[in-house]
């Protein structure tokens, strides 16, 4: 295996797809941790996985090649030594005889890197998607899913337990695509539409990792689009030149779309940026323990209240709009959720939705705060206290 590549255009691949590998130095025989390194047909391609994520970036080789071949590299030696690298300068790499040591050498300097070949016995832990039926796919604008990952992301479970909370639902009926997103406690409910219908509903559950890598390939640029490709096992899609794909979660989603509070009312407005700085202040007094923030809704007014265990107080006041003289709603929230929530808002005023039986509250943005027609909700429980 001989080849020559820009160093500039290998570097970026190289970091990106040795950060899905798993870190096992323990276990030479986990090829997880290595990232197999593939050249022929005038193109290396990358591939790295943790068995759940699979990333591949494919580079043209415009020089050609030299002779065809393969190797496994350890992932985090790869990263770490290409990292160093310059972007100027050409280099070239070459499979020694031993079939131990890839030597990379460029006009001024020259480096050996242990590798080791691919156990014919042992294959490299590659997805099997092509063997997992014919695809249903649907289109969506980079920018719009990328934006809608960002607002929904943190409300994904870390725990180890029930699997449809540890990753994000995508659900596609014609032009109607929606994201869900819990941890149990609170909810983050997207909904928005595709540039075309797709041809069938599509449901599916992408792990929290594959949603994450997945964020960092997406591109900001309105115009560009992306397809992805779901069988009954996997999610794949392109991007420039990654392939990523994600092992599906398999297990039953309950109907989140029920959880929703409709019809609420009132419905209250509050300027944001006031709200953020007095629950900022006021959490730092909330019982360790408990954590929450009192949020009480009268005439005109919304008051804030936490107490520790020390008997420290922390209180707020801020004017909004509820003329109704009998008007009163008060809950106890999270304090953590409740500013992630605040974070994620992107308009100047923040609208807290209440509906029978009463059990959660509605937060939503006063108005859409983008201009890709993405309508966002958050549902959270309530502290019994």
């Amino acid at each position: 295996m001989k080849f020559t590549v820009p160093v500039q255009a290998i570097i970026g691949p190289v970091v990106q797809v040795a950060n899905i590998c798993t870190s096992n130095p323990s276990n030479p025989d986990d090829l997880a941790q290595y990232m197999l390194m593939e050249v022929k047909k005038d193109a290396l391609t990358l591939t790295g996985t943790d068995n759940t994520v699979q990333l591949q970036a494919v580079i043209p080789l415009a020089e050609g090649v030299e002779s065809e071949g393969s190797c496994l590299i350890t992932a985090s030696r790869a990263s770490e030594f290409f990292k160093t690298l310059g972007t100027e300068d050409d280099v070239t790499l070459e499979l020694m005889d031993d079939e131990e040591t890839l030597t990379i050498l460029s006009d001024q300097a020259k480096y050996s890197l242990r590798v080791r070949l691919l156990p014919e016995d042992n294959a490299f832990p590659l997805f099997a998607i092509e063997e997992d039926g014919t695809p249903s796919s649907f289109v969506i604008e980079e920018r719009k899913l990328r934006y809608m990952l960002d607002k929904s992301m943190f409300c994904v479970s870390h725990e180890n337990y029930r699997d449809y909370l540890k990753g994000v639902r995508f659900e596609v009926d014609g032009d109607s695509f929606a994201i869900f997103a819990l941890d149990g406690h609170r909810m983050a409910a997207l909904d928005a539409h595709l540039p075309e219908p797709a041809e069938m509903p599509i449901a599916f559950s992408m792990t929290l990792r594959g949603v994450s890598e997945l964020q960092k390939l997406l591109s900001t640029d309105p115009d560009l689009k992306l397809k992805l490709d779901v069988t009954d096992k996997f999610v794949s899609t392109h991007i420039g030149v990654y392939t990523i794909s994600n092992r599906l979660l398999k297990c039953k989603y309950p109907n989140v779309r029920g959880v929703l509070p409709k019809n609420c009312s009132p419905e209250l407005s509050v300027d944001l940026a006031t709200l953020k700085t007095h629950v900022k202040r006021v959490a730092l007094f909330s019982n360790k323990r408990l954590n929450h923030i009192n949020l009480t809704f009268t005439e005109n007014k919304l008051d804030l209240f936490s107490q520790n265990s020390e008997h420290e107080i922390g209180s707020a006041h801020i004017a909004i709009d509820y003329p109704d003289p009998e008007g009163h709603r008060e809950i106890n929230l999270n304090a953590d959720y409740l500013k992630d929530f605040l974070n994620a808002i992107d308009t100047t005023e923040v609208v807290f939705g209440f509906a029978p039986p009463y059990q959660n509250t509605l937060i939503r943005p006063r108005d859409n705060g983008n201009d890709m027609d993405v309508t966002v909700k958050y549902v959270v429980s309530h502290i019994m206290v």
